[in-house]
């Protein structure tokens, strides 16, 4: 029999936000890292944070398609975790490891010709100058090696957070932070016999940062009690883990659908980056410091789609289906409470987040102004990631490939290209694409969702 609608709805938001703070904190540390940089290089002067942005418009999509290829594991593990099935967790994080490993060596080749990306969207008339492009390639070619640890600690994080244990990567993401703090003041400024590098300097600390943090989940989970029974210890068997190639088709085809649809969504956001450098270095700073505050504060949202997204998968490895459904929608609720009033707190302290990130008096009246909008970002952009997991938890992979496609590449690019060249707007423009193109994945996706559990 179901239990009444309040304490089930308590019940559930209570589970939620347990397994959600610590996942919200841990992805957060990711974006507080770009957040430093930029608060630092906002000191350091030269137009530095418009090339660091350059060279994270290449780092990060590659990055966030990486990580959800390989994102297809916290389904699958959960579903394990919620039917008792300890040891295929492990062999699962084993899997993605490989696989991880694997994929990052792409990801490394293409961050690599972040340079030559650059120096052709240039010339196509869709990117910066040939100035920025280069010093936007060489922060690119920094960021580069980081990628396979940021990959592989993103795997070990889904791996505890599918198991319900999510509280030490965040707690490995506070190191790296506070790692990346100190030697950003290094690499950045020259200190301790090292010459000043700027947003290259930034782009070093950073890698060297993930590397520790990826150290530190490693030493973790090869210490948890009883490691050959947990599975993340044993025999190998074939090059791709336990089971071999087959054995992980779940995991990649899930991954395959997060990973493409995170893609639309990454080059979309990347492009409004490359049209706001068509502005100036003004508006690409502005643009720059704005992206960078949505996505910091979008990590909480990230948190709660995971968490949400771990919900159903155990609740459906139970063979509770009613209590999955539930699980998704509380989790949605959730999201618009909280971002809704993160963004309400944004909009009411803008000049003084403005502050936080330069000192530049120009660059701070435009960033307020830009943040009235920024505003509005977080209800639609969560509502879309939540909606998204909730779906894959419930193992629909090409729905929402094709959600994120015609919301991200074929409404918001196209959208953003006319705000600016066609109808004259500056960087609020972009924004508006963004907010627009959240509002049709948001739609579109959790019209799917009802789909899905309706037919049971």
């Amino acid at each position: 029999m179901t239990a009444p609608f309040l304490p089930r709805l308590r019940h559930h938001f209570t589970d939620l936000l347990r397994l959600a703070w610590p996942v919200m904190l841990s992805r957060a540390g990711i974006l507080i890292m770009a957040f430093c940089d930029i608060a630092m290089l906002g000191r350091y002067g030269g137009g530095e944070v418009g090339v660091s942005n350059l060279g994270l418009s290449i780092f990060v999509p590659a990055l966030v398609v990486t990580i959800g290829l390989t994102s297809g594991m916290v389904p699958v593990i959960s579903q394990a975790f919620g039917a008792g099935h300890w040891e295929e967790c492990g062999r699962a994080w084993r899997r993605a490891m490989v696989w991880g490993a694997v994929l990052s060596l792409f990801g490394i080749w293409l961050t690599w010709q972040g340079g030559d990306i650059l120096l052709w969207l240039g010339a196509q008339g869709m990117g910066p100058t040939v100035d920025l492009a280069q010093r936007g390639g060489a922060v690119a070619q920094a960021l580069a090696p980081g990628l396979l640890a940021q990959v592989l600690f993103a795997v070990c994080a889904f791996y505890l957070e599918s198991t319900r244990r999510p509280r030490f990567a965040m707690l490995a993401m506070l190191v790296a932070n506070l790692l990346n703090l100190a030697l950003n003041w290094v690499f950045i400024f020259g200190h301790l016999g090292v010459p000043e590098m700027g947003a290259v300097g930034a782009a070093i600390a950073s890698t060297l940062a993930r590397f520790a943090a990826l150290g530190l989940m490693l030493w973790y989970i090869f210490s948890q009690a009883e490691p050959r029974a947990a599975g993340v210890t044993g025999p190998w068997e074939t090059f791709w883990g336990p089971g071999g190639w087959r054995a992980g088709w779940p995991m990649r085809k899930l991954g395959f659908s997060a990973g493409v649809s995170n893609g639309f969504e990454t080059v979309g956001f990347a492009s409004m980056s490359l049209f706001a450098g068509r502005l100036g270095s003004e508006a690409l700073d502005a643009y720059s410091i704005s992206h960078n505050m949505v996505s910091t504060l979008f990590m909480v949202g990230l948190g709660l789609a995971i968490a949400t997204g771990v919900r159903v998968g155990i609740e459906l490895g139970k063979g509770r289906p009613e209590e999955a459904s539930f699980a998704g929608w509380t989790g949605l609720l959730a999201a618009l409470v909280i971002m809704g009033g993160l963004g309400l707190a944004v909009c009411l302290l803008r000049d003084q987040v403005a502050w936080i990130y330069t000192d530049d008096p120009v660059i701070q009246a435009r960033v307020a102004g830009i943040f009235l909008i920024s505003a509005f970002v977080f209800l639609p952009d969560t509502a879309q990631i939540v909606m998204g997991q909730a779906v894959r938890a419930l193992g629909d992979a090409w729905v929402p490939i094709l959600c994120y496609g015609i919301a991200f590449t074929v409404l918001m690019i196209p959208m953003g290209w006319v705000m600016v060249e066609d109808f004259g707007w500056d960087e609020r423009g972009l924004v508006i694409s963004i907010i627009t193109a959240c509002l049709l994945a948001t739609v579109t996706l959790a019209w799917r969702f009802h789909h899905l559990t309706i037919r049971g």
